[in-house]
């Protein structure tokens, strides 16, 4: 289910591509997803890589390689209903590390990310990158991929990004990511911090990339911080 963060998860990769294939920007076609994306994260407050009120009781905390099928997986078959059941109504915020280690494509990817994350735009940006994935290392994050999905970010200021993406400021946030992987041990993609907002966070790998075991685990810190 997961991809190995470390020295051979490049080679890896290539033997779990997802090789999708769908008709996105990635392949040069339409944008696909912008209005869902919109829908999906308007009204909710973003603060950099944090979703959600900061005074929701439960943290979740991602670890995610732009380029991962899996990670894709989660956002297409899980995010959506963590977002309008749990952070619309206040109950969980949400954080976002971005680890960029398949290939360069992902740092590219990852340094706009921290571009848009300092608009607070960074859960759209990632939102847009999942819909229109490509098949790992294929060179599919171009330029023109990049600001295509940055256009249809409500409210982001594309030339600010693109500069932004090409200073000191977002390399590093993708090395305190890391930093924040070794800190707890995480060591694949995705994986998932959780616990009560303000208090310690240990790992938790869900049973599946769908919803149900998010909910299950989310409910149960809620029903103790009570």
């Amino acid at each position: 289910m997961v991809l190995v963060f470390a020295a051979a998860a490049v080679a890896l990769s290539v033997a779990v591509s997802s090789g999708t294939g769908r008709s996105s920007a990635a392949s040069g076609g339409k944008l696909v997803g912008a209005s869902l994306s919109r829908n999906l994260f308007a009204g909710i407050p973003q603060r950099g890589d944090v979703l959600g009120d900061p005074r929701a009781p439960v943290r979740l905390v991602e670890f995610a390689d732009l380029q991962c099928p899996y990670c894709d997986e989660y956002t297409m078959r899980a995010l959506p209903t963590l977002v309008n059941d749990y952070v619309r109504t206040g109950k969980l915020q949400m954080q976002f590390e971005n680890l960029s280690f398949i290939g360069p494509d992902s740092v590219a990817a990852g340094r706009v990310a921290a571009a848009a994350a300092q608009q607070d735009k960074l859960w759209n940006f990632v939102d847009l990158v999942y819909l229109n994935q490509g098949e790992e290392n294929s060179g599919y994050v171009t330029p023109a991929y990049l600001r295509g999905l940055l256009a249809a970010v409500p409210g982001l200021n594309v030339g600010h990004a693109l500069d932004a993406s090409r200073t000191a400021p977002a390399a590093e946030a993708l090395t305190q990511a890391n930093g924040v992987a070794a800190q707890y041990a995480v060591n694949a993609t995705p994986s998932f911090l959780i616990g009560r907002t303000g208090g310690p966070l240990r790992q938790f790998q869900p049973s599946a990339l769908d919803a149900a075991p998010f909910q299950a685990e989310i409910d149960s810190v809620l029903t103790r911080s009570r």
